[in-house]
């Protein structure tokens, strides 16, 4: 079964919900977003795997006091009515003083229904230009 329409919004739905969770630091709601198995990786490496490491990810990343907004575009969904694969280009712009894109990157993330919804089985994350604030790329 070939992806739906309203498949494609609620996958739209689901990146944007992340780019909510993850700027205003709501962990638990972030997490909620993947699988319980689900894994975020960047860079190559697994940085998080599991509702616990995942929740554990957000509250360092609320520890380490960066305020960011981050900005998707140019979606690409393949896949069936059980799983899928959504590509997006993304920026992540440092708000803690002023305006200042920091970092460009592309997603290439694995999706599947659970409860008829869809979560991330797998987002991954690699950057074209910049560095995160776990690279060392935002300054206080």
């Amino acid at each position: 079964m070939a992806i739906t329409s309203e498949d494609r919004i609620e996958i739209m739905e689901l990146a944007s919900r992340y780019n909510h969770a993850i700027d205003h630091r709501r962990a638990e709601e972030w997490a909620d977003l993947f699988t319980d198995d689900g894994k975020f990786m960047a860079y190559g490496e697994c940085r998080a795997q599991g509702r616990a490491q995942l929740v554990a990810y957000i509250h360092k990343a609320a520890a380490a006091g960066h305020k960011s907004r981050h900005w998707t575009s140019n979606a690409v969904i393949e896949g069936d009515g059980d799983a899928a694969r959504l590509k997006l280009y993304v920026m992540a712009i440092d708000i803690s003083e002023g305006i200042r894109p920091y970092i460009m990157g592309e997603y290439d993330d694995s999706l599947v229904k659970v409860g008829g919804h869809w979560k991330f089985k797998e987002r991954n994350v690699t950057l074209c230009a910049g560095k995160s604030w776990t690279q060392g790329g935002l300054s206080k």
